[in-house]
């Protein structure tokens, strides 16, 4: 059962957002950092959206509490049959279903795109998110090229 507030907004990236970016990522604790962001990647793609070097077919979204950015998701290869999806939340909002909100957000994005799923891959030691992927219904797939679990979520 969600515990979330009700004010929660969950928007695209916009001009501007770049400080709340910057902040989120900067909150991140050891394993979120590890296993969302090792080497500043999932950060240095989040700027791409801010000196305009992202992919066109990548959409970035956060989600905002009272002015503070406490969740990421992103879907990338979008011109694709089945986009990846990508997402964080911010340690303090942690299970309390933030997480499931968000990635119901880019999934139904995705249906209304008529893509044929979403797949995403985590670290192995990763098990809370491999639980909530599961409880959404993605089907672990194998492993990924990157030595990260495949998830697959089939429409």
């Amino acid at each position: 059962m969600s515990t979330l507030p009700s004010d929660i907004l969950i928007r695209p990236f916009r001009p501007g957002d770049e400080p709340l970016v910057e902040h989120f990522f900067g909150q991140m604790e050891g394993e979120s950092r590890g296993f969302f962001n090792r080497n500043g990647g999932n950060f240095n793609n989040a700027m791409r959206f801010f000196n305009g070097t992202a992919a066109e077919d990548t959409v970035y979204f956060l989600a905002e509490h009272k002015g503070e950015m406490i969740g990421y998701v992103f879907l990338w290869d979008l011109n694709r049959g089945v986009p990846w999806l990508g997402i964080a939340v911010h340690e303090g909002f942690k299970g309390k279903g933030l997480g499931r909100l968000l990635m119901q957000h880019v999934i139904d994005l995705a249906r209304e795109r008529d893509k044929g799923g979403v797949l995403l891959t985590t670290h192995v030691a990763n098990l809370r998110g491999q639980g909530l992927y599961e409880r959404m219904g993605f089907e672990r797939v194998g492993m990924h090229i990157s030595g990260e679990v495949l998830y697959l979520l089939r429409f």
